[in-house]
């Protein structure tokens, strides 16, 4: 019973950690753990417990957690972009820690790499080329998922940039504006219902701006100067250093494949 009782307090002190990531002294670990928060996936956690347990036994690195963690996250976003259903995570991630296990005890990272990859249909890891389609394609902002989709462009900046940006004080704004002028409309061409339809919420409509306001529905010429002219973000210098001067469904899909490149990277599978 004492065993039991101590394992308790051990799994519950891991679970506090996971969840209230201001528990965790490892300043790298709460800034994963902080991360999973933020793209609400939680599910994870009962397969992290393990992982924790191990890691605190000593028997796992703070580098192999981090590459974990690393993988977990990959696995999450890139189903995310490519909507594979979640209902199935729960049976994943049920099973995961003793797949793992099973599949290279001495070595769980790599054991977690080829377990994800062999999964598929629901449970599928998407591979690139699906991964790079859905950036392109999928419509990714809601309201639901403001701070989801800012890590997202939070990641890609710091990829992008070699100065640490605060992003605290930054908002999403899409470039293409969420209602439409007359300026729009003639930009956007005759077919500019479905492609404000179409590409609106996509990640190559969307950046990370301090100056909402300032910006709101302006026509893009006064779009890409103020933010070329006031932004300190590397995300922002891509219209000046592409020479883009129109903003339309070519163009955005442009810069879809463009932050799909980069993405490959941050979330690799």
């Amino acid at each position: 019973m004492k065993i039991e009782l101590k394992n308790f307090i051990t799994f519950s002190n891991y679970y506090l950690r996971l969840n209230f990531t201001e528990e965790e002294p490892e300043l790298k670990l709460k800034q994963r753990f902080g991360r999973l928060k933020r793209l609400d996936f939680t599910t994870c956690h009962i397969f992290l417990l393990n992982i924790y347990h191990q890691y605190e036994e000593e028997k796992l690195t703070l580098e192999a957690f981090e590459q974990i963690l690393c993988y977990l996250e990959s696995y999450f976003v890139r189903r995310l972009f490519a909507d594979v259903p979640t209902r199935s995570l729960g049976v994943v991630f049920n099973n995961l820690y003793n797949q793992v296990e099973k599949t290279n005890p001495s070595d769980l990272v790599n054991g977690l790499h080829s377990v994800l990859v062999k999964f598929d249909k629901n449970q599928r890891f998407p591979e690139d080329k699906e991964f790079s389609q859905a950036i392109i394609n999928k419509s990714l902002y809601s309201r639901g998922s403001n701070d989801r989709v800012k890590l997202m462009l939070e990641s890609l900046e710091v990829f992008l940039s070699r100065e640490q940006v605060d992003p605290t004080n930054l908002n999403i704004e899409h470039i293409m504006p969420q209602s439409l002028t007359k300026e729009w409309e003639l930009m956007l061409g005759e077919s500019y219902t479905s492609v404000h339809k179409k590409c609106l919420h996509t990640l190559g409509n969307l950046t990370l701006t301090a100056y909402n306001p300032e910006l709101f529905n302006k026509p893009f010429e006064e779009k890409s100067a103020h933010l070329q002219n006031n932004s300190n973000l590397a995300l922002n210098k891509y219209y000046q250093q592409n020479k883009v001067t129109v903003w339309n469904e070519d163009t955005i899909k442009n810069r879809g494949e463009y932050l799909a490149d980069i993405a490959l990277k941050i979330w690799p599978r």
